[in-house]
């Protein structure tokens, strides 16, 4: 009977430790979680600033006032329908690639594989 007592007592504090156990991560997981939660609403309040920026600073009163300012150095000109075009319409440009060799490239680009 004092064996079975002694058992039962070491079960008993055993798995009083593994509750224990998960009580604390589960504070740790919900205390990481808060931050988590902290920092994407911090993110998404900055997103709201600078939207609101970006919406402030391309009003178009500003940025015509801005062209006025500085017309004399922009030397900017009326934009016409015919410069407006689709990609395939454009022409292809060749383009001339110097050959690339292993020494030119440095790092662990510049190294060669060892095979064993």
């Amino acid at each position: 009977m004092r064996y079975f007592n002694l058992f039962m007592l070491a079960i008993v504090l055993g798995v009083a430790f593994v509750v224990y156990d998960i009580k604390m991560e589960s504070e740790q997981l919900a205390e990481y979680a808060e931050s988590l939660q902290m920092e994407i609403e911090q993110e998404r309040e900055d997103i709201r600033f600078y939207t609101a920026k970006w919406s402030a600073l391309n009003q178009p009163q500003r940025l015509q006032g801005i062209v006025e300012r500085y017309n004399t150095y922009l030397q900017l000109e009326p934009m016409e329908g015919q410069q407006i075009t689709t990609l395939d319409a454009l022409p292809v440009r060749p383009v001339q690639m110097e050959p690339a060799s292993a020494r030119a490239m440095g790092g662990y680009a510049g190294q060669l594989p060892v095979v064993e």
